[in-house]
C-alpha cells in the first residue's frame, strides 16, 4: 500500500531489502539517497493473521523523506508512526486488508473459508484510511510554521508568557528576576527560559553599573478582531459562493459580537487565543476560516481528518468554547463561521512607550490597515477613518494567513548597523529608564561586594 502516489522502483527496492533484514519489531532509519529521497523512518511489527504462515502478518511501515528530520521532529512523526502500529495491533480482523481475493491454506489445496468482497474491502479501507491520517499528521508537523504559528507556542507557555508580562513594566534585576521565577513554581528550568526568549530577540541581558539587568525590548500581545471575510462579503455579497441568508446571519454575528466586545480582556482569554494558534488542526481550521464560512461537511478535509475524528480530537468544541467560532444551519445545510479573527502583534513594553515623546508614541504595533477590494467611494470614505500612514490601497490576498509585520516606528533611523540594541533610536531612552531604577534603589549590598573588574559572577554561572 502506498499514498499518496507510487514511489519509485528503485527506492521500493531499497525498502524491500531492508524488510527482508528485520526481524525484531521497533523503528529503525535508513538510507534512500537517489534522486527522490535521502532517508526512510521505518517500523517493523507484526500482527496476528488466520491465514498467513505462522498465524501471523509481518509489517513494516515506512515513511520517505528527502532531508533528515531534527530531533523534535522525528519524536513528533515517532509518536504518530506509534499510534498508528497501535491501531493496526488493535483490530483482530485487518489481516484482511492484505487478502484481496480468497487464499488457500499453505501446504494444501483447500481453499479457506471465502469472506465477501464487502468485507475484504471494509478492511483495506480501514487501513489505508489510517495510512492517509499518518500521511497529513506527518506532513504537518514537519511544515514550516508561520511566523503566528512559531509566536503562539512560545507564548502558550506560562512560563515565557508571565516572565514577559513582568518584564514589560521595567527592567528587572537578573537576581530578583530568578527569585521571582521560583517563587511562580512554573516548574520550567529558569536558564532554558531566558535563553529563548534570548534567541527570540524578546529581552537582553546588560551589565549596567554594578548590577546585572533582563530588559524587555520586544513585547507581544494578541486581540480578538473582525475577521476581513466578513466586510468583503458585506461589500460583495453576490460574489460569495453562499447563501445570502447565511451571509446576512454572519455579518450580523460578528457586529453583535463586537458592539458587545470588551478590549481588555484578562490573561485567561490571551492564554486562550495563543493556545489556538499554537495547535496545528486549530490553526489550520481558522486559517480557512478566514477566507468566509464552510460547510461543516468539509471540516474533514481541511483537517486531513474524518469529521468523527475531527470532533474527537475538540477542534470544533475548543473553538466554540473560546467564542472563537459559531455554527449556523440553513436548509439542513451546518456552516461553519470565524466569529472573531486572532491577531498577533509585536510592539515596545509598555515602559519604552511611556518613555516615548508623543509623536513617536506607539500604543502597538499592528499590521497597516488593508481594506478589501471595495467602492472607490467606499475606499474614500475609510481613507478619512485611518491616518495616512496606516492606510494602504493595494489589495493583498485574503486567503493566505496574515504573518507577523513589524511597522518601521517614524523616528529617524540611525546610521550604525541594524539589529544591534545600541544602533536603536530608543537605547538612549532605554539606558535613562534603567538608570533611574538602580540610582533611586538601594544597591544591595552583596552587590557591591563584586569585583572591581566590572565581572558579573552570576552571570558567568548562568552561561557557563
Amino acid at each position: 500500500m502506498e499514498y499518496p502516489e507510487k514511489i519509485d522502483e528503485e527506492s521500493k527496492m531499497v525498502l524491500n531489502q531492508i524488510f527482508d533484514q528485520t526481524t525484531n519489531e521497533g523503528w529503525f532509519w535508513h538510507s534512500i539517497n537517489n534522486v527522490n529521497f535521502s532517508t526512510s523512518l521505518n517500523y517493523y511489527f507484526e500482527i496476528k493473521s488466520d491465514w498467513a504462515r505462522g498465524l501471523k502478518e509481518m509489517l513494516m511501515v515506512s515513511i520517505l523523506f528527502k532531508d533528515k528530520l531534527n530531533a523534535d521532529k522525528e519524536f513528533e512523526v515517532l509518536s504518530w508512526v506509534t499510534d498508528f502500529v497501535t491501531k493496526m495491533h488493535g483490530r483482530a480482523d485487518l489481516f484482511k486488508a492484505f487478502y484481496p481475493s480468497p487464499k488457500i491454506a499453505p501446504g494444501s489445496e483447500a481453499i479457506l473459508p471465502s469472506e465477501s468482497d464487502a468485507e475484504l474491502n471494509q478492511s483495506y479501507a480501514i487501513v489505508i484510511k489510517w495510512l492517509k491520517e499518518l500521511y497529513y499528521s506527518t506532513k504537518e508537523e514537519i511544515r514550516q510554521k508561520s511566523d503566528e504559528e512559531i509566536i503562539a507556542n512560545l507564548m502558550v507557555n506560562p512560563a515565557i508568557y508571565n516572565t514577559i508580562r513582568k518584564l514589560s513594566k521595567h527592567p528587572v534585576r537578573y537576581n530578583n528576576l530568578r527569585a521571582w521565577f521560583d517563587e511562580q513554581h512554573f516548574n520550567r528550568d529558569f536558564d532554558k527560559i531566558i535563553s529563548m526568549l534570548e534567541e527570540q530577540k524578546f529581552i537582553v541581558i546588560n551589565k549596567i553599573g554594578p548590577e546585572t539587568y533582563a530588559i524587555l525590548v520586544k513585547d507581544i500581545d494578541v486581540y480578538r478582531v473582525p475577521p476581513a471575510c466578513a466586510m468583503e462579503l458585506l461589500e460583495m455579497p453576490d460574489q460569495a459562493d453562499l447563501p445570502r441568508p447565511v451571509i446576512e446571519h454572519y455579518i450580523g454575528l460578528v457586529s453583535a459580537y463586537f458592539n458587545n466586545y470588551k478590549s481588555d480582556k484578562d490573561d485567561a482569554d490571551k492564554l486562550k487565543l495563543f493556545s489556538a494558534m499554537a495547535m496545528p488542526k486549530h490553526y489550520n481550521l481558522i486559517s480557512e476560516l478566514r477566507k468566509k464560512p464552510i460547510a461543516k461537511s468539509k471540516i474533514g478535509a481541511i483537517l486531513r481528518q474524518g469529521l468523527v475524528v475531527a470532533t474527537k480530537i475538540n477542534v470544533l468544541e475548543d473553538l466554540k468554547n473560546d467564542d472563537i467560532i459559531d455554527e449556523f444551519e440553513y436548509q439542513g445545510m451546518v456552516y461553519v463561521m470565524l466569529k472573531t479573527d486572532i491577531d498577533i502583534v509585536d510592539q515596545f513594553p509598555e515602559y519604552i512607550q511611556n518613555a516615548l515623546p508623543d509623536k513617536e508614541k506607539m500604543a502597538r504595533i499592528p499590521r497597516p490597515f488593508i481594506p478589501p477590494q471595495v467602492a472607490a467611494e467606499v475606499r474614500d470614505d475609510l481613507k478619512d477613518l485611518f491616518p495616512a500612514e496606516n492606510f494602504v490601497v493595494e489589495l493583498q490576498s485574503a486567503i493566505a494567513p496574515p504573518a507577523i509585520e513589524q511597522k518601521t516606528p517614524v523616528a529617524p533611523v540611525t546610521s550604525a548597523g541594524p539589529g544591534l540594541l545600541e544602533d536603536s533610536p530608543f537605547d538612549v531612552i532605554v539606558d535613562k529608564i534603567t538608570s533611574k531604577f538602580i540610582t533611586s534603589s538601594k544597591v544591595d549590598a552583596d552587590g557591591l561586594k563584586k569585583d572591581r573588574d566590572g565581572v558579573d559572577k552570576d552571570r558567568i554561572k548562568r552561561t557557563e
